[in-house]
C-alpha cells in the first residue's frame, strides 16, 4: 500500500540565515545533503478536513543564459490541479555563471535572476488551465563575494571566480560567424508561457500512479537582445508521471518526466540553434512528517544549439532542497541547484517559491 499525499499542516519555524549560508559554502554533494537538514526543528499540527495537495517535483529549469530564452518546461506531476481550484504560486531563483576560455571567444560572467508568477486552475476533472509570467533580471549580482570567501574558508578553488572582477556581467559568445555580447544589466518581462495538463486515465494507472499529458506554448514577450526571450514561439510536449506507490513503504514519492520540444526562429544566436531537443528528469520526494519534504532531482536536456563550446551543450543539473507546509495551505519550498557534469548549466542556483491552493 501506498500513503495518501493529501495534507495540510501548520507553521514550522522558517530555517535561519545561517543555515542558508551553509548551503554556500561546502561541496556539491554536501549541499545536497545539507539541504536535507533544512527545517528539521519546524513542529507542526495536522488538520481535518485537509485538501488535496500533491507531491511536486522542484519547479526549477535550467537557468544557463542561452537556455532559458527558449520555452523548455519546468517539471510537474502527473496528477492535475482539483477541478475549481486555484494553484497560484511565485518562484524566485538566482543562479551564477563564471567562466571563459582562453581566447575569450566565449565569456559568461553575471548572475541570473527569475521571477515567476505561475498559476494552475481546475477547469475540468480532465483539464487543468495555466499560465506563468516571468520576470528577468540579468546582473552583477550579489553572490561572488559569498562564493569566493567560503571557497577559501573550506580550501575550495577560486580560480573562475577570480578571472573576473566582483559583481559584474560580461556575456559574451563569437563562434561560426554568429555572436552576441551584452555588458550591462537588463531586467524585464519574459517570455509568457500558457500550459495546460490532461489525466490519461480516468484516475490513476494503478492504485496510486498517476500519469498527463501536459503541452505549452511560450511566446516572444520578452526583448531578445537584452536575453530576456527568444525572440520566437516555441511549443513543448511532456509526459509527467508521479507514483505513490512504488515508494510508499518509505513515504516517498517518485517522479518522473519527459518530452521534446520546437524551438521557434530565435534573435539570439540564430546561426547556432537547433530546432528540436529533448528533455526529462527524475525526482524523489521523502515526506519526513506530515509538514516537511525533502527532494532530490536529477534533470537534464539534449543541446540546443549546434556548438563546439560545451556550456551550449547538453546539460545534467541536480537539484536538492525541501518543503514545508504552513497554515493557511501555504507552500514554502527552498532549495539549491548545481551542475553535475559540464559547465551548460550554472555553477550554483538558489530557488525559494511560495505556492497557495485557493
Amino acid at each position: 500500500m501506498g500513503f495518501d499525499p493529501h495534507y495540510v499542516l501548520q507553521a514550522p519555524r522558517l530555517p535561519s540565515p545561517w543555515d542558508m549560508m551553509v548551503i554556500l559554502i561546502i561541496s556539491p554533494l554536501k549541499r545536497a545533503l545539507c539541504l536535507a537538514l533544512i527545517g528539521l526543528g519546524s513542529v507542526a499540527y495536522a488538520e481535518k478536513d485537509a485538501p488535496a495537495y500533491q507531491a511536486t517535483p522542484i519547479y526549477v529549469a535550467n537557468q544557463n543564459p542561452f537556455v532559458q530564452i527558449f520555452g523548455l518546461p519546468k517539471p510537474e506531476p502527473g496528477t492535475i490541479t482539483p477541478k475549481g481550484r486555484l494553484d497560484a504560486g511565485f518562484l524566485y531563483y538566482v543562479s551564477n555563471n563564471a567562466i571563459k576560455n582562453d581566447d575569450e571567444t566565449l565569456i559568461w560572467d553575471g548572475e541570473t535572476a527569475q521571477y515567476n508568477f505561475r498559476v494552475r486552475y481546475g477547469f475540468s476533472d480532465q483539464l487543468e488551465l495555466g499560465v506563468d509570467v516571468p520576470f528577468i533580471d540579468h546582473s552583477g549580482g550579489y553572490l561572488d563575494s559569498v562564493i569566493r570567501q567560503f571557497h577559501r574558508m573550506f580550501g575550495y578553488p577560486n580560480d573562475r571566480q577570480e578571472q573576473f572582477d566582483k559583481n559584474q556581467i560580461h556575456y559574451k559568445v563569437d563562434e561560426k560567424g554568429t555572436g552576441f555580447e551584452m555588458q550591462e544589466r537588463q531586467s524585464g518581462l519574459g517570455d509568457i508561457r500558457f500550459s495546460a495538463a490532461i489525466p490519461l486515465f480516468s484516475k490513476s494507472l494503478h492504485s496510486q500512479r498517476y500519469l498527463a499529458l501536459r503541452p505549452l506554448l511560450k511566446l516572444p514577450t520578452g526583448d531578445s537582445q537584452h536575453l530576456l526571450g527568444s525572440g520566437g514561439t516555441d511549443v513543448s510536449m511532456s509526459l509527467a508521471y508521479s507514483d505513490y506507490e512504488t515508494l510508499g513503504g518509505i513515504n516517498t514519492v517518485l517522479s518522473a518526466n519527459c518530452g521534446v520540444i520546437y524551438m521557434g526562429n530565435t534573435k539570439v544566436l540564430r546561426g547556432l540553434q537547433r530546432h528540436f531537443a529533448g528533455y526529462g528528469g527524475v525526482s524523489l520526494d521523502w515526506l519526513a512528517t506530515k509538514h516537511l519534504e525533502f527532494k532530490l532531482q536529477l534533470d537534464m536536456h539534449s543541446a540546443f544549439y549546434e556548438s563546439e563550446f560545451k556550456q551550449l551543450g547538453s546539460s545534467i543539473q541536480l537539484l536538492a532542497g525541501g518543503t514545508a507546509r504552513l497554515p493557511g495551505e501555504v507552500l514554502l519550498d527552498l532549495g539549491m541547484s548545481q551542475q553535475v557534469v559540464t559547465d551548460s548549466t550554472p555553477d550554483l542556483g538558489l530557488y525559494l517559491s511560495l505556492r497557495h491552493l485557493f
